[in-house]
């Protein structure tokens, strides 16, 4: 019964001026390498068998940060890069609101596609293979996936037999993790969007 730990790169100037990054080498900033390193010492105790994360700079060096406090091998999966966003790139979000495409994101996600980009579906199916593809080496522990916040909801999504839209308002922060875990017949939910700093919170 392996468990799945999924975890958001951190942040970027990017991230917080809302300006659209696709796969684009944008680093994180000093508070993205907080979060990363915050998140590596709250996993300190977990057992790790093997991180793999997406080739994107900014989900790299999160999950390098966590692989150094765990000695654990950083593998590159192309498939769970960030959504192909086509011609929205370098665009801000908050002028996408009209764009069909992004209206229609999570309502269809096999049919809303930004020009030259891909649909939420076709990101669901590569991101899904790439997680499964790890999980045919037989280690123990767990299993962290670094990737982007709407490829962990589409992998959610996916292992909880969610319609897409049902998670489109989940909470998926820079750093935070999600847990799963996955059996033969079914996937339960450990936690979602666990990130440090919550087990002080009141």
């Amino acid at each position: 019964m392996p468990t799945l730990l999924l975890i958001r790169h951190g942040e970027t100037d990017w991230n917080r001026s809302g300006q659209v990054m696709g796969n684009q080498p944008i680093p994180l900033n000093q508070t993205g390498e907080q979060q990363a390193r915050a998140c590596a010492e709250m996993l300190a105790h977990t057992p790790i068998a093997s991180i793999v994360t997406s080739p994107v700079l900014r989900a790299v060096q999160t999950a390098d940060l966590v692989g150094r406090t765990h000695a654990a091998p950083v593998h590159h999966a192309p498939g769970l890069s960030e959504i192909g966003v086509g011609n929205w790139i370098n665009r801000y979000w908050k002028d996408l609101a009209e764009d069909p495409a992004k209206r229609d994101w999570y309502a269809q996600p096999d049919r809303a596609r930004p020009s030259g980009g891909e649909t939420l579906r076709e990101v669901q199916l590569r991101a899904v293979a790439a997680v499964e593809e790890a999980l045919q080496i037989a280690q123990e522990g767990p299993y962290v996936f670094v990737s982007h916040g709407d490829v962990i909801r589409a992998l959610l999504a996916h292992y909880l037999r969610l319609d897409m839209n049902a998670l489109r308002q989940a909470r998926i922060d820079h750093a935070g993790v999600s847990g799963l875990e996955v059996t033969e017949s079914d996937t339960h939910l450990l936690f979602l969007n666990h990130r440090p700093g919550l087990h002080s919170l009141a």
